[in-house]
């Protein structure tokens, strides 16, 4: 959804013409995201904006890792672990034991600090 979400959000800018004015934006995808941060740059508007988005896509976190832009963060639902965390739940379900109602999985913020962080743990 990057197209749209770019077209959306350069019309918001058009008639938000504000310098200096700080814009936060939560996106429902990286990509929805990256299409924000695209006209924002279009804009010249970069600097007033902080934008989060969720999934951590690459080219997510490659503008992260440039840690100069306005894209701060994703939020990483940390998929690998599905897997496993249901044939746990599969398994105690088969052998009779009571599990609960909602089971949730966690979720991780990847900012530019983390993933410093993570690249000098790799090293």
């Amino acid at each position: 959804m990057r197209t749209p979400s770019k077209l959306a959000f350069a019309d918001f800018l058009s008639h938000h013409d504000v310098k200096g004015e700080h814009i936060l934006v939560a996106a429902a995808t990286d990509s929805s995201a990256l299409g924000v941060l695209d006209a924002a740059r279009q804009a010249g508007r970069e600097a007033d904006l902080a934008i989060v988005g969720q999934d951590c896509i690459p080219e997510a976190l490659e503008e992260m890792r440039l840690g100069k832009g306005a894209f701060i963060g994703s939020i990483s639902h940390e998929t690998e672990s599905y897997g496993p965390r249901l044939i746990q739940l599969g398994i105690a379900l088969l052998r009779g034991y009571t599990v609960p109602p909602y089971n949730y999985v966690r979720h991780r913020a990847v900012t530019p600090e983390t993933l410093g962080a993570e690249a000098e743990a790799e090293a």
